[in-house]
């Protein structure tokens, strides 16, 4: 199957379900603000768990467009490379593994604010140590989340500038923009901190990305097999 013009608009709609679904649900997330291991972060975590629900399930389904988004190129990317194809594919549902996973112990946070609410021990000790090894597996989840996502971003943007699709300008800056979040997420695993703008850059590519797909399309040109 050949990309057409119009299939690009329609990756572009895709992406901009993906992102509007995926940033709401980081937005609604709440797990920022106090210690993770103090009764303060429970007690947030149960007055705003209506919230965090739904951002488990607004995150949920945009990685499940991410993979649709994987699903829907696969014919495209399989004539220029099946191997890149197949990679690609892998990264989306690695991802939303992952994805998956890491909002199963939000869950569970969650879950545990409840019965911190509920109980009538004084063993504070318990729920806060609880807490903290919960969140803290949210959070490396998260950032390995990442990595898979540069790793897919690289592959996806690669194929779009051998072949032309998209401008190379594009995707030459989807490349670097993949590797840098790639980079961020590595340096946060190893438990460097780093900048928000290391990830946040990225955002802004995937906007201009989104804008040129609804209003131009695919550039459409010959493929050939790498």
């Amino acid at each position: 199957m050949q990309p057409t013009k119009y299939s690009g608009k329609i990756l572009g709609f895709l992406f901009l379900a993906s992102v509007f679904t995926g940033g709401a649900g980081t937005f609604l997330r709440g797990l920022s603000g106090s210690e993770s291991n103090t009764t303060t972060f429970l007690i947030h975590i149960f007055e705003n768990s209506n919230t965090m629900k739904l951002a488990i399930s607004l995150d949920t389904l945009g990685s499940a467009i991410s993979v649709a988004i994987a699903i829907f190129l696969f014919p495209f990317i399989s004539q220029y490379s099946k191997r890149i194809a197949m990679a690609y594919f892998s990264t989306a549902i690695i991802n939303f593994v992952v994805i998956a996973v890491s909002n199963l112990v939000h869950y569970g946070l969650i879950t545990l604010a409840a019965a911190y609410d509920t109980s009538t021990t004084s063993n504070i000790a318990y729920f806060t140590t609880l807490s903290e090894m919960l969140f803290t597996m949210y959070y490396a989840m998260h950032f390995l989340m990442l990595l898979i996502y540069g790793v897919g971003g690289l592959l996806l943007f690669y194929y779009l500038a051998k072949t032309h699709l998209v401008p190379k300008w594009l995707a030459y800056w989807g490349m670097a923009a993949a590797t840098i979040v790639f980079v961020g997420g590595g340096l946060q695993l190893a438990d460097i901190e780093v900048s928000f703008l290391l990830f946040g850059q990225n955002g802004i590519m995937i906007l201009f990305f989104i804008g040129w797909l609804l209003v131009k399309g695919f550039h459409i040109k010959d493929l050939k097999k790498k």
